[in-house]
């Protein structure tokens, strides 16, 4: 009887040894249909396989991005004309309460709201503030200082941290500058995602999805360095900017991954979904090129089932 008691406490303390030595790392990632490029819906944990290497990493919950930080940046180089500059400027004003927003725009020079702003009423104010300042940003478009900036602008990382860019895809950085930029977005675990400038159709019956990935077929007039910036940072070229804006910036899933305690810098890694013929259609993923550190340990005791 003693024997039984030794051997069921060293499992347990055995597992619980080997469930301290994980932690959550959370990612934001987004998930296409490659056929119809709509966004997947209804994935679980069950749908994705993730490794590092040789190891392999266990998704441990699956939910949508929500209420994340999101700074709107909007390109105002090489363009005199500010009315589509303030019609976007009124889109972003339409951020639902309680959802952090900061507001930027950008020529050579950069101007940036204080902050992120969740109150309707304030964030149209400090929208004004910026927009007041178009005049001063000087002549051509300064990407790499604007982007900068804007990264600059988080402070400590947060799970979902995004800057969604909207600019008209024109080439304006070296290959060398792309690469740089990679390192930073990289280093702060931030989101970069893509909007083309206003949507050109009038409003009609085709509007919301088709509208939104539209610019999946005019990829081959933006940047593509560009877009590889933005794809190494688990983001994607989502669209034009349209009434929709908000759903290119807060979309996507937010995955939790267990990973190895003894993982204190960020790897490479591979995420796919499984084919388990569970019905989920081939998908398109865009994720972080590296997965980061641990950022919460998971405590486990004998006496205690272990939590993410």
């Amino acid at each position: 009887m003693r024997l039984h008691f030794y051997a069921v406490f060293a499992l347990l303390l055995a597992a619980s040894f080997a469930a301290a030595q994980q932690c959550t790392t959370q990612v934001a990632v987004n998930a296409f249909d490659s056929r119809t490029r709509n966004v997947l819906y209804g994935l679980t944990p069950e749908d994705f396989d993730a490794t590092a290497g040789h190891r392999q990493l266990q998704v441990a919950a699956v939910n949508p991005v929500f209420r994340n930080r999101v700074l709107v940046l909007l390109d105002a180089g090489g363009s005199p004309d500010k009315g589509p500059l303030k019609d976007m400027a009124e889109l972003v004003q339409q951020a639902p309460p309680g959802m952090p927003v900061a507001f930027g725009i950008f020529a050579h020079r950069v101007a940036l709201t204080r902050g992120f702003i969740a109150h309707p009423d304030l964030l149209g104010s400090a929208i004004g503030h910026v927009l007041a300042q178009s005049p001063t940003l000087g002549e051509g478009t300064d990407l790499n200082h604007a982007l900068l900036e804007a990264l600059a602008a988080f402070g400590p990382h947060q799970p979902g941290d995004t800057i969604l860019l909207v600019t008209s895809g024109a080439d304006h950085e070296s290959s060398r500058t792309m690469r740089r930029l990679q390192k930073e977005f990289r280093r702060r675990g931030t989101r970069l995602q893509l909007l083309m400038g206003l949507w050109p159709a009038p409003a009609s019956a085709n509007t919301g999805v088709a509208q939104l990935f539209s610019a999946w077929n005019a990829a081959d007039r933006f940047s593509g360095k560009l877009i590889a910036l933005a794809n190494s940072t688990g983001g994607a070229l989502m669209g034009f900017m349209n009434s929709d804006w908000l759903h290119a910036a807060s979309s996507g899933y937010m995955l939790t991954v267990l990973t190895p305690a003894g993982m204190t810098s960020a790897r490479n890694w591979d995420l796919r979904i499984r084919d388990a013929g569970n019905d989920v259609p081939p998908a398109v993923l865009f994720y972080p090129e590296q997965i980061g550190p641990c950022t919460r340990p998971i405590m486990a005791s004998a006496r205690a089932r272990p939590r993410p």
